[in-house]
């Protein structure tokens, strides 16, 4: 009896340890973000928002055209800033909205303690970029509404592995 109760409190304490080693969405989502993740985890997160599983506060107000929003508590810091709204512009792009009230200025001085590429420049629409060996691409990009904001993340190569 005594070896079948440890056994029993011992696969209890196994359960226990395994169900808080499990990241929250928010956790999943500011890994994304950072570029940590593969392709099996951008999967892995499509399907918990296309079967509406994601625990994440929705956030319609700061959803981009084609893509989602969520709030998250508490705020993520993703690339030395910090914000509590999580977009994906797409399926494989996975950013923080960061306000700003000079938005040029404040990407470019991201970018460059990034050290990320210019790629984009066009009335007032900025987008720098660096590729990474695990196939995912910092990047810091203007929002839908230039003039007020940036998006700071990740974005994910089709099969990145």
């Amino acid at each position: 009896m005594k070896v079948a109760l440890g056994l029993f409190t011992l696969a209890g304490c196994l359960f226990s340890f395994s169900a808080t080693a499990a990241p929250t969405h928010g956790e999943m989502f500011q890994a994304l973000a950072e570029c940590k993740g593969n392709a099996q985890q951008v999967g892995e997160f499509n399907a918990l928002v296309d079967s509406e599983q994601l625990k994440l506060a929705k956030d319609a107000a700061h959803a981009p055209w084609g893509g989602s929003a969520w709030q998250v508590k508490p705020a993520l810091t993703v690339n030395g800033v910090t914000s509590s709204t999580a977009v994906m512009t797409d399926r494989f792009s996975f950013f923080l909205e960061i306000e700003s009230t000079n938005p040029k200025v404040d990407a470019e001085k991201l970018a460059s303690a990034l050290k990320l590429q210019k790629l984009l420049d066009n009335d007032g629409y900025v987008d720098y970029q660096r590729s990474l060996s695990t196939g995912g691409v910092v990047r810091v990009v203007s929002t839908e509404n230039k003039d007020s904001g940036l998006y700071v993340g990740c974005s994910y190569r089709h099969g990145a592995s």
